[in-house]
């Protein structure tokens, strides 16, 4: 299903005009910290969940989305990922600084809203040094965003979108 993008689709098409690569990852996390929570697709059972997780260029990554509406359509496009019955949406929901934190602590990379055009990705190692410059910075959930050097131009985008 067709959806209008989002503050952090907005910010992932703007990461996406950047050549740097590392800029592009800390546009998209410096926008995703600046969401409330982060949701997991449960690749396991209501009664045991598990964090669905896939590689990603050799980067072990946990399936993630923006919103638990983003599971459901992601489902409804790739139903052999559903691991409950039909009505069930296996989701498990996380505040934002835990979700970083268990990543870190796993070692793993993020696959932010697959499945869509605006599909983002960060490695294990982008997400461990994007938290701890976050962390050392007083990163708190739902503080605004932070994003490391951002340019008069991309401030200029970020008024422009109301964002």
């Amino acid at each position: 299903m067709a959806r209008l993008p989002d503050r952090f689709d907005l910010w992932v098409r703007k990461a996406r005009e950047s050549t740097d690569p590392a800029r592009q990852v800390d546009l998209v996390l410096g926008a995703l910290v600046a969401r409330d929570e982060l949701y997991f697709l449960n690749g396991g059972t209501k009664e045991q969940p598990r964090i669905a997780r896939v590689l990603v260029s050799e980067d072990d990554c946990a399936v993630a989305f923006t919103d638990a509406g983003r599971v459901g359509d992601f489902l409804e496009e790739q139903p052999a990922m559903r691991t409950g019955p039909p009505n069930d949406l296996p989701v498990i929901g996380s505040p934002m600084a835990a979700a970083l934190s268990w990543c870190v602590e796993n070692q793993t990379g993020l696959l932010i809203n697959p499945g869509g055009e605006d599909t983002a990705v960060a490695s294990p190692a982008a997400v461990a040094a994007f938290v701890a410059e976050w962390q050392q910075r007083g990163g708190r959930q739902s503080a605004g965003f932070w994003i490391p050097n951002l340019t008069s131009e991309e401030e200029d985008f970020w008024q422009e979108h109301g964002l």
